[in-house]
């Protein structure tokens, strides 16, 4: 037993070794819109993890109740949903070069309005406009990569990609949590102005990754003809992968957006504890995401997927139980390494089973169903948190959930082979 393990963690950590090394090599040899892609996504991850990680906070420390913080979240996903909606198709007829610098212009605009007076109005409809501006980067962003490499070196160019949002988000979620709470420890500066000065600061550097976009080249190719592109196959593709996406919204707005104020309010965590739980587990986020293209190679991307993912919630649920927060950071972080790691692999094989003329559209469609449910269960997770921050519930909710999302993964897509031969759209 101790020898088959010996075995097992020694083939991991060659396998690992194996995928820092071809990520190296393929971003060394990379052209230059892959890695003018890999820069945007580095202050792209900065303005990602101000919104997801911080916002939660800022606006609790302005006085918002639960069931208003849901409100703005379901409301604010509701803006992007219907962007979605059309996204996808303006993308591949347009181009997907001019939504993904439309979207990044919008989501300054966003950043901009949360510098303002607190308002719930104002707030939920900057946080809509961050919506919108996702729900126009990530499809166009997704297809455009798609079309920079070949298909089978996809992995490491969207692997390469999430490696440096991760590092953004990172270098941003901890910056954006402990700075406003070391200044008000040590200097007396409200909460609330600290977070305002962390927008200031992301609204500035949002303009990075426009400039970025500009100087990337886009070939022009023909408008898609939806019907003959979204033929049998691809539209059983878009229905089973868009029900993945449901369930493990729905299970997501649940919980993952609340874990800070968890954190915080129902274990007893001060801010910097708060950010050294989630810096720690985006630090390990971003090593895996160095590696994991090489273990997809290794095991397959469906079941890497899968497989990853349905092993992250038993750390999740665990969490709930620690009885002491420095365990709370060691199962956040498997949690979150688990959960998350997969997901270029996830991208770059879709990306390789579905049309090119339409990938920007399927990416879209797709996530309107991870909107939907997102949106829906965000404001019946306002209610269920009003009962304290300490409740165990919304963990089994949320496991159940992916489960469940990551069974119907698996199921369908285990039968549906990667096209590794297709030529650069």
């Amino acid at each position: 037993m101790g020898n088959r393990l010996s075995d097992m963690l020694f083939s991991m950590a060659k396998t690992s070794q194996d995928g820092a090394k071809a990520t190296t090599e393929y971003y060394a040899q990379a052209g230059r819109d892959e890695r003018r892609l890999v820069k945007a996504a580095f202050f792209m991850g900065i303005t990602g993890g101000i919104l997801w990680y911080v916002l939660a906070l800022y606006w609790a420390s302005l006085g918002f109740s639960s069931e208003e913080i849901g409100l703005m979240y379901g409301v604010g996903t509701g803006a992007g949903i219907l962007t979605y909606i059309i996204s996808g198709l303006l993308a591949d007829k347009l181009g997907r070069k001019k939504l993904l610098v439309a979207g990044l212009a919008l989501n300054s605009i966003a950043l901009a309005l949360f510098l303002s007076d607190a308002n719930i109005v104002v707030f939920t409809g900057a946080y809509g406009l961050a919506s919108m501006a996702g729900s126009m980067t990530f499809p166009s962003i997704s297809a455009l990569m798609a079309t920079k490499t070949t298909p089978i070196r996809l992995k490491f160019l969207f692997g390469m990609q999430s490696f440096s949002n991760q590092v953004g988000l990172t270098a941003a979620m901890f910056t954006g949590i402990f700075a406003p709470t070391f200044m008000y420890e040590n200097h007396g500066l409200p909460e609330s102005t600290g977070y305002w000065y962390v927008f200031l600061v992301a609204a500035a550097l949002s303009l990075t990754p426009i400039y970025l976009a500009l100087r990337v080249s886009e070939t022009t190719t023909r408008n898609p003809r939806l019907g003959a592109s979204f033929d049998s196959r691809n539209r059983r593709i878009l229905f089973f992968y868009s029900v993945q996406n449901a369930l493990i919204g729905f299970g997501a707005a649940l919980l993952i957006p609340w874990f800070p104020l968890v954190f915080q309010y129902g274990m007893g965590a001060s801010g910097t504890q708060v950010a050294y739980i989630l810096a720690v587990s985006n630090v390990a986020i971003a090593a895996g995401l160095f590696v994991v293209p090489k273990l997809a190679e290794a095991r397959g991307s469906v079941a890497l997927v899968a497989i990853w993912q349905i092993a992250s919630v038993v750390p999740m649920v665990l969490i709930a139980y620690a009885p002491a927060l420095a365990l709370v950071a060691v199962l956040y972080t498997t949690r979150s390494l688990l959960m998350l790691v997969p997901i270029p692999v996830l991208n770059a094989y879709l990306m390789n089973i579905v049309a090119q003329d339409i990938r920007s559209t399927f990416m879209a469609i797709s996530q309107v169903a991870w909107n939907i449910a997102f949106a829906a269960s965000s404001i019946i997770a306002g209610y269920i948190w009003a009962a304290g921050y300490d409740i165990v519930e919304p963990f089994y909710y949320c496991a159940t959930l992916y489960v469940a999302g990551s069974l119907v993964f698996y199921s369908y897509f285990r039968h549906v082979k990667e096209s590794l031969g297709a030529v650069i759209a």
